[in-house]
């Protein structure tokens, strides 16, 4: 049901009561670090890249992934919805857009995601690299987030465009 002991020692780090389920791809764990309470779905797809830091309560959900070569934060309480994306680096049309090309012919573009305390990204949506997703700020499903999104604030659409605001929380650490 849950990775190994042996598997999860590969993490840069682990926090309390985390889980991680079995059938989770984990590339590069030991880049990865995990807080307190953190979920990890099965059938999501972590890559340690340049370096992933997660917070404590944080659920990361079935089909959801974080990939591409960058480093990424998800601060506390965030949440990472099923089928959602975080691009963390991604091909340009400028170069050879395959992976397995050789590195002189490729253009590749690495950036780091964050994303604040308490943040979610609904179902399906997906964040390009460069982005800070703003504390207490909601990515509706099927977004595609290719700028900023201010805290407290929801968006949807493609491009991502501002339709309203959250109330804050005061969340007990």
């Amino acid at each position: 049901m849950y990775k190994s002991p042996e598997f999860m020692a590969r993490f840069k780090s682990v926090g309390n009561n985390v889980q991680v389920f079995e059938h989770a791809l984990i590339l590069k764990p030991e880049m990865i670090e995990l807080g307190d309470n953190v979920r990890i779905d099965d059938y999501s797809r972590l890559e340690g890249g340049q370096g992933l830091k997660i917070g404590n309560n944080v659920h990361i959900c079935s089909f959801a992934s974080i990939y591409g070569g960058g480093s990424a934060l998800l601060e506390d309480y965030a949440c990472i919805t099923q089928g959602a994306r975080l691009i963390t680096g991604t091909e340009q049309p400028s170069g050879v857009m395959s992976s397995v090309a050789p590195r002189e012919l490729r253009d590749v573009r690495i950036g780091r995601i964050v994303m604040g305390k308490n943040s979610f990204i609904g179902a399906n949506a997906v964040v390009m690299p460069d982005i800070t997703i703003g504390e207490g700020a909601v990515v509706g499903a099927g977004a595609v987030v290719t700028k900023d999104v201010p805290p407290w604030t929801i968006v949807a659409g493609v491009p991502a465009k501002p339709i309203g605001t959250r109330e804050k929380l005061n969340l007990k650490q």
